[in-house]
């Protein structure tokens, strides 16, 4: 079994008797990032032993984590800090579910603490600071080295169009009956057709209002879904049998989170060779949609509020981000982590390539008003029949467009 790093002083220190003043609960998404988020929290009590992290059972993903949070805002009792889906921000603030951390972060200079501007971005709603980015991501391709050598590629050199890539999966795909040659996540909400919007350089809706899928370049980008599936050899099966087809080394080209690559590396280990490689564009200025969480405060308590911001700090800090890199896959949200990272990235490059496309990333978009989790599932709706042969790239641009607009506010 691979070594799991750990923060340091964790498997050092051994809490003593409990002395916490101010007990702050945490409530998160993904049950399977409950033991390096639970490791987080163990450190940070160490170091201020004043305050006490308990979580609540992890949602199972985004979308039913807010639900989740608007009931319990509802019954008068929500998380001190919920872990929320950064595209899901929006909901939050048009229920008035969070303030902005103006009264928190003061004169502090964030620059200087590691955040960058475009990491601050992924956790502002109209340019202003909600939360904190806790965990980012971009999509990246995942290869399989030796397949793509055999199509005639060269595992160092991928394509960066998304015509050339479609070139090769199909070479890739004419391998054999029992090889495919690419796999697009569709994903469990919109981000990955925001992903394509994305490498066209496009929001899903731009400054003037309008919905991307109602114009051409945005007709096109869905319309690379359409050619996964004719011509890169794309079938419609569920995202974990496409995973489970790469694991085994029957596909070529595997396209989603990095979050991903700690458990490629643990499922491949050295049976093949594999590498990722940054996401394609459609067009020379095409970009990456970046995903994650937004650590945001819902307590107004004032105690509480500082202690919350103390933790917000810490999970986002250097020593805490490279923690959860080589943990995850995910890319640091604060830029002292690549220092403290440089000899694990030199050894495991793979885990690198999401850091190096951050330059193009777009935040992950959230759709206006109260319906984005909606609007998300009619996106994975239109794109389902794109896969199944049931409509058109261009009868599914027009569906979403309609749909989309009836789920906005006026």
């Amino acid at each position: 079994m691979k070594h799991i790093p750990t923060l340091t002083g964790i498997a050092l220190l051994a809490a003593g008797p409990a002395l916490a003043e101010t007990t702050l609960t945490v409530y998160h998404a993904w049950p399977h990032h409950a033991e390096w988020q639970t490791q987080i929290a163990e450190e940070f009590m160490v170091q201020n032993p004043d305050v006490q992290i308990e979580f609540q059972a992890p949602s199972p993903d985004y979308d039913e984590g807010l639900v989740s949070v608007i009931r319990q805002n509802m019954a008068g009792d929500p998380p001190d800090i919920f872990m929320v889906g950064s595209h899901l921000l929006g909901d939050l603030v048009a229920r008035e579910m969070v303030e902005p951390l103006d009264d928190l972060i003061g004169d502090t200079d964030m620059n200087a603490q590691g955040y960058t501007d475009e990491v601050l971005a992924f956790t502002q709603i109209d340019g202003v600071q909600y939360g904190l980015p806790w965990t980012s991501s971009t999509p990246v391709m995942f290869y399989n080295a030796e397949l793509v050598e055999q199509a005639g590629g060269d595992p160092d050199n991928m394509p960066t169009t998304w015509d050339d890539t479609i070139a090769l999966a199909a070479d890739i795909d004419a391998l054999g009956e029992d090889i495919m040659g690419m796999y697009y996540t569709p994903g469990d909400d919109d981000w990955m057709t925001q992903n394509l919007l994305a490498s066209a350089g496009l929001a899903p809706i731009s400054e003037d209002g309008s919905i991307a899928f109602n114009t051409e370049t945005g007709e096109q980008a869905i319309a690379l879904f359409e050619r996964f599936h004719d011509e890169g050899g794309q079938t419609a099966i569920s995202n974990n049998d496409g995973r489970q087809q790469m694991y085994a080394g029957k596909l070529g080209l595997y396209y989603n989170s990095t979050a991903a690559v700690r458990s490629f590396d643990r499922e491949i280990g050295d049976r093949f060779e594999w590498g990722t490689a940054q996401m394609p564009r459609m067009v020379d200025e095409g970009g990456v949609a970046a995903g994650g969480m937004a650590a945001v405060i819902l307590t107004d308590d004032p105690e509480k509020r500082q202690a919350a911001w103390d933790y917000l700090l810490y999970g986002t800090g250097a020593e805490a981000q490279a923690f959860v890199v080589q943990n995850t896959g995910y890319m640091p949200v604060n830029s002292g982590a690549i220092d403290e990272l440089s000899a694990f990235y030199e050894d495991h490059p793979q885990f690198k390539t999401s850091a190096e496309q951050t330059d193009r990333a777009y935040p992950w978009f959230g759709w206006p008003g109260q319906n984005g989790a909606r609007i998300s599932q009619i996106v994975l709706d239109e794109m389902a029949s794109i896969a199944n042969d049931q409509q058109s790239a261009k009868d599914a641009a027009a569906a979403l467009s309609e749909k989309i607009s009836a789920q906005l506010p006026d």
